[in-house]
């Protein structure tokens, strides 16, 4: 009976709205998707510089996957076989696997094996039964990480994250010229930018698979990076370490001498294997790797700004590797993760042998995204890009500015761009570590850790939003106080002053064709920025055809500016307009910001309106 009463009482009305010459109320829709939010400076401050090679957006993005389960490269198994005669029981063909390569630990059987007709739970399952056979260490699937920044430089003074870290201080004992430091930025590669390209060495492709490579094939000695998913985040960390400084132009890096070492480990879908990357980082230290040519300029520091949740700390066997590394004087510096979670269970963070940075915003406290926990050992910048600070008469997102590329449709283009993440806040650590080296070459891997841990500046559980402020590890790293032993150098400045960005979504009516918008049965929200991705919904929306577009407003003055960030989906051309039903919701409806150059868009009409969505956008009331 119960099952039958609610559509009984809604026949009933319907009858009495009909008797009275009434309709029945209209369902509404919705469209509800995120935001890719925007990582570039805007036209204002972009530097336009032709590239060496063929073509080279600076939209910015997550460096580490967001709330990602662990995924795992198909029927591949990482085995760590016991080291006496137990090892000759396993028979690795009963579980129809082969044997791929020896994997660079610090246990002598391990190895990389496959088998064959697997799903990734397929995989996992492989795995779990490996491990519990006799002579098998351990054994775990090849998990996929995820990717997971006073000079003359022209674009300098916008690099408030360097004074956060009392970079310049520190540049006055050291720049990273006393001794040049060889720094492995491993990742998605590079790209030939004119900022970048006087401080680079010869690296390394370590992507085993064709179509994660995106250039066509797999392994080889070009680690140019081919775009995609990965977002050219590589040239980004890499211009943080070591961009081409006090040339001015462009921005500055963390330490002026160091050379770096580019090693692709992360294709155009912004992912890797944990093989890859282990053979990738152990090439990078000057270990031999089968069937890849010996690193002629090994690396003091070595980069990892990428990782994934395994739903478990580091295991002990990949934990050895790192703390191999360490025991011979590599320090290998790593993100933390930017799912505002506890990072036990990211890797590589979790590991032994690891420097694991957290990052901060532009008000030195942690930033909203930002992993914590026991295993981070400091604080870096890594900006927020959800408050905007202003400079020369300009306003800009409070984000890391670096090095990166821009596709056109005349190729690529050099850029410099805002980003945030803990993927920007590890090269900062990376650099200041080669500056001590470059000061003291004779450093281990503990005196580098505990320097930087000591010489850092705590947070309090307020600055950490945590109920303790270690967790965020020993607090915001102070470059300048890491470099003079028993000395006191000056204060960092204060942070720089920042305001709150206003981003607003619209979903606009389609009139014409899409080619004009009834701004009556449209809707505009706002949403809030906390990471690089925001979602968004857009409720009570009539039944009809919409375009959806965002815009952010940089100087909070209520109008569609030059280099302010726009996005727009569904418009001509080329773009397919958003049909939404009664009662429908549109879901996963994605807008990619990116710099607005109004003169690019839809010209004035007669009346000297903009037509198009973004005259949509302009007009509609806020």
């Amino acid at each position: 009976m119960k099952r039958t009463l609610v559509p009984l009482v809604v026949l009933v009305m319907l009858a009495a709205l009909a008797a009275c010459g009434g309709e029945p109320p209209r369902r509404l829709g919705s469209i509800s998707g995120s935001l890719v939010y925007p990582g570039s400076m805007g036209a204002a401050a972009r530097a336009a510089l032709p590239l060496s090679s063929a073509p080279v957006v600076a939209t910015a993005r997550n460096d580490l996957g967001r709330g990602r389960a662990p995924q795992v490269v198909p029927g591949e198994v990482l085995v760590f076989l016991a080291p006496d005669a137990r090892a000759q029981a396993f028979d690795a063909s009963s579980f129809g696997m082969t044997a791929v390569r020896a994997l660079p630990t610090a246990g002598a059987g391990a190895r990389l094996m496959r088998a064959e007709g697997l799903d990734q739970a397929g995989t996992v399952r492989l795995a779990e039964r490996v491990a519990r056979e006799p002579g098998v260490v351990a054994a775990f699937p090849n998990w996929v990480l995820h990717a997971f920044k006073t000079p003359d430089d022209e674009h300098f003074p916008l690099q408030w994250h360097y004074g956060a870290m009392n970079l310049p201080a520190a540049w006055d004992s050291e720049d990273g010229s006393s001794n040049a430091v060889t720094v492995a930025v491993v990742d998605s590669g590079y790209v030939a930018h004119p900022d970048l390209v006087p401080n680079l060495l010869p690296g390394y492709d370590f992507i085993s698979d064709p179509s994660s490579a995106g250039d066509g094939d797999g392994r080889d000695a070009d680690p140019w990076d081919e775009g995609g998913e990965s977002g050219y985040h590589g040239t980004h960390v890499a211009g943080t370490v070591a961009a081409a400084t006090d040339n001015a132009t462009g921005v500055a890096g963390v330490s002026w001498g160091a050379k770096v070492v580019p090693v692709r480990v992360l294709g155009v879908t912004g992912s890797g294997s944990t093989a890859d990357i282990l053979d990738g980082t152990a090439w990078a230290a000057g270990k031999a790797v089968p069937g890849v040519p010996a690193n002629v300029n090994p690396a003091r520091v070595i980069n990892l700004s990428l990782g994934g949740d395994l739903g478990q700390p580091c295991p002990a066997e990949l934990g050895d590797f790192f703390t191999a590394l360490a025991d011979e004087g590599t320090i290998v510096v790593v993100a933390a993760g930017n799912d505002n979670v506890d990072a036990a269970t990211t890797f590589p963070a979790s590991c032994a042998g690891v420097i694991t940075v957290g990052a901060t915003g532009p008000a030195n406290t942690r930033a909203p995204y930002s992993n914590y926990g026991a295993v981070i050992d400091v604080m870096a910048a890594g900006g927020d890009v959800s408050r905007s600070f202003q400079w020369g008469g300009s306003t800009y997102p409070a984000g890391v500015l670096s090095t990166l590329a821009e596709e056109t449709p005349g190729g690529l283009m050099a850029t410099y761009a805002f980003y945030q993440g803990t993927s920007m806040a590890s090269p900062h650590v990376a650099g200041i570590a080669a500056l001590m080296l470059s000061r003291d070459p004779g450093l281990g891997f503990a005196d580098v850790r505990d320097r930087l841990k000591l010489a850092a500046t705590p947070l309090d559980a307020a600055d950490c939003e945590r109920p303790s402020g270690t967790a965020c590890g020993a607090g915001l790293v102070d470059a300048a106080k890491a470099l003079v032993a028993g000395g006191t150098p000056p204060e960092p400045p204060g942070p720089p002053t920042t305001a709150k960005l206003t981003t607003y979504v619209a979903a606009l009516y389609c009139d014409l064709g899409c080619y004009d918008f009834d701004l009556e049965h449209s809707k505009l929200v706002e949403v809030e920025v906390t990471s690089s991705v925001v979602p968004y919904v857009i409720g009570t929306l009539e039944p009809g055809v919409y375009v959806a577009a965002a815009w952010q407003d940089l100087d909070r003055d209520g109008e569609i500016d030059d280099g302010e960030p726009f996005g727009v989906f569904g418009a001509a051309p080329g773009g397919s307009p958003i049909t939404v039903q009664a009662g429908e919701d549109k879901r996963d409806v994605i807008i990619v910001m990116t710099p607005l150059t109004l003169s690019d868009l839809l010209a004035p009409n007669a009346a000297g309106s903009r037509i198009g969505p973004l005259g949509a956008l302009e007009r509609l009331p806020r």
